[in-house]
């Protein structure tokens, strides 16, 4: 019903139109609690919003299989995902799920993650996040994918981690190294990912515009984190793909371009770190 009511509906004639930005929404949990149960209506907002790929990204079992079959389902419209263990999730598991191995040969599956360190939070043990860290950072080397790393307080030890992994393109997912990892950061091929965040106000989103003027156009991706980390104007409500533009007008405004030009580059190195058409 939904695929019908998007091919006859006016939403098919946006898809094609050449004079929109193609925004990319690089990081949403559309299989979340929060958004699972109203898939159709926040995609179909999404594609009103101009955004044309969103990633919906696993943190455990279940919720990377949720995001491999909805990716699958909506694929039309551009929908892809990522399969992971979240550092929060890192505790239920001694060993990665057998099934990720079958799962990550799917086709609209084109990332591991989001994986990683968060000791914010510290919702597993520390040593259980490494390890569990480690062994999906082997499994993308096994299979050839980029990661999507979450790391929250925890940039020195990742980044000791990930020295050993140099052969991967990585992510930061919501990036909060600053200044002072960036340059690290870049040094291994690392891609940086700005969300709402970078359009609130205070010392914290200060020091993230700063990266994001100074960050090269070519590591840069837009994302939501969707429900999470709402944008300003609409900080405090549910947060959804279709908010994305928020994010790029922010980054365009602090890069002094514009948001078309922003999305051309955006366009481009999701392109090139996912692989997708």
């Amino acid at each position: 019903m939904f695929t019908e009511k998007l091919i006859n509906g006016n939403i098919k004639s946006n898809i094609y139109r050449d004079d929109l930005n193609m925004l990319i929404d690089s990081h949403c949990h559309i299989n979340s609690e929060d958004l699972r149960l109203e898939a159709r209506a926040v995609i179909t907002r999404a594609i009103d919003a101009d955004v044309r790929k969103m990633l919906i990204v696993g943190c455990d079992y279940e919720d990377s299989c949720e995001a491999a079959a909805m990716a699958e389902d909506f694929s039309q419209f551009g929908l892809y995902a990522s399969i992971g263990i979240h550092p929060h999730e890192a505790k239920r598991y001694d060993k990665i799920p057998d099934a990720f191995r079958r799962i990550v040969k799917n086709k609209r599956v084109v990332a591991v993650g989001e994986i990683g360190l968060d000791y914010h939070y510290d919702h597993s043990p520390r040593d259980v996040q490494k390890k569990m860290f480690e062994l999906q950072l082997q499994f993308a080397e096994e299979f050839d994918m980029p990661v999507i790393l979450h790391i929250r307080d925890a940039m020195n030890d990742a980044m000791e981690i990930l020295t050993l992994h140099r052969n991967l393109k990585m992510l930061f997912h919501c990036y909060s190294g600053g200044l002072e990892y960036l340059n690290e950061v870049l040094g291994m091929g690392g891609m940086c990912a700005f969300g709402g965040a970078v359009t609130w106000s205070g010392k914290a989103s200060d020091e993230l515009r700063e990266v994001v003027r100074t960050i090269p156009a070519e590591n840069i991706l837009c994302e939501t984190d969707s429900p999470y980390m709402t944008p300003s104007p609409f900080r405090g409500k549910r947060n959804e793909p279709a908010y994305v533009r928020y994010v790029y007008e922010e980054i365009a405004k602090e890069r002094g371009i514009t948001v078309a030009e922003l999305s051309r580059t955006v366009e481009d190195n999701a392109k090139r770190f996912f692989g997708w058409d």
